[in-house]
C-alpha cells in the first residue's frame, strides 16, 4: 500500500521537506487494519529511509498496529502477518494500492493512451 495520498492526505502544505504530518484518508486506516489480519501488508514509499521510522510511527499511531522499517535492502517479499513494514522497495505483492497507478490489462495501446494523458503527452510527442 502506498503512502503518500493513499494512506496519509496531503494538504496545501505540500512535500514540506519530507514531514510526515497529513491526517489519514477516509476509510484508509479501516482498509489498513482488515488487510493486515488477512495477509501481510507493507507500506511503500518514495521517501528517503531518512523519513522510514517517521511514516512507521504514523501508521502505528493511527492504526495501532506494529510497524517496522524494512531493514533488508535485498529483501524480496514481505510474509509477516501481524507486522507492517514500512519500505522503499517494490516488493512482491498480490496487490498493490497507489494514487498513482494505472491499471495494465494486457492492451498496450490503452495503457500507453492513458500514461501519456496522465503524465501530460500528447499523442504526436509519443
Amino acid at each position: 500500500m502506498d503512502f503518500d495520498e493513499t494512506l496519509m492526505a496531503v494538504d496545501e502544505r505540500g512535500w514540506m521537506g519530507g514531514q510526515v504530518y497529513g491526517e489519514p484518508i477516509p476509510g484508509a486506516i479501516e482498509a489498513l487494519r482488515l488487510l493486515a489480519q488477512h495477509r501481510a501488508v507493507f507500506v511503500y514509499t518514495a521517501r528517503h529511509r531518512r523519513f522510514h521510522e517517521a511514516v512507521a510511527g504514523w501508521v502505528t499511531r493511527h492504526s495501532g498496529l506494529v510497524t517496522r522499517v524494512n531493514d533488508d535492502l535485498d529483501r524480496a517479499y514481505w510474509t509477516e502477518r501481524g507486522t507492517i513494514l514500512v519500505t522503499n522497495l517494490k516488493l512482491g505483492a498480490a496487490a498493490y494500492v497507489c494514487d498513482k497507478a494505472i491499471h495494465f490489462n494486457g492492451d498496450w495501446t490503452t495503457t500507453l493512451a492513458t500514461v501519456t494523458r496522465v503524465i501530460g503527452l500528447t499523442p504526436a510527442a509519443v
